[in-house]
Formats: structure tokens, C-alpha cells, sequence
């Protein structure tokens, strides 16, 4: 499903709430399905943006995502992302294009 997307943290920091009101966010696919992660060893439900070519993902998939908040017009999605080999935590933002 297609949504603005904004990542919430860096490096596992949340980003302050006025910096966040001036991000552009990503317009994107969002891909939720479960699937083997080798970094952690296991299975995993991980979210992602939906790329039709080959590249790396826009952003680090979202590990162990869970939906934490969802109303009319977005959701927040919560898990953990690999960045240069270590994990942090992150959120995205998705709301609907209007």
C-alpha cells in the first residue's frame, strides 16, 4: 500500500518533533511480510519499501515491526533496523497521500 514515509529515529534517536515537521517524507510502497533475516539468525516480520528494480532498499528494512498507533489517515510502525552491522531502534511515520 502506498504511504508518505517518515523514519521517527537515527541511529536509534528520535528526531525532535520540529525537525520532523520540516522533513519531506518518501512516497512509497510499503511491504510487510515475514521472512529468514541472517543477521539475526531467525525468522522475522520486516517491513520494507517496494522497489520495483534492482538497489538497495530506499531505507534499512524495518525488523520485527509491529503496528503501534493507527487511525484514518496513517499508522506508526515500530521495530529495529541493521545499520553497518548494528541494530538500532525505529519508527516510521506512514500516513496516506492525499
Amino acid at each position: 500500500m502506498r504511504f508518505l514515509i517518515l523514519r521517527r529515529r537515527k541511529l536509534g534517536v528520535a528526531i525532535p518533533t520540529d525537525q520532523l515537521r520540516r522533513m519531506q517524507p518518501l512516497a512509497g510502497d510499503i511491504q510487510i511480510s515475514e521472512c529468514h533475516d541472517a543477521g539475526l539468525g531467525r525468522s522475522t516480520i520486516s517491513a520494507w519499501i517496494f522497489g520495483s528494480g534492482p538497489g538497495p532498499d530506499v531505507f534499512p528494512r524495518l525488523l520485527d515491526v509491529k503496528i503501534t498507533g493507527m487511525a484514518q489517515v496513517g499508522m506508526n510502525l515500530a521495530g529495529i533496523e541493521e545499520v553497518d552491522g548494528a541494530y538500532y531502534a525505529q519508527s516510521w511515520w506512514c500516513r496516506v497521500e492525499s
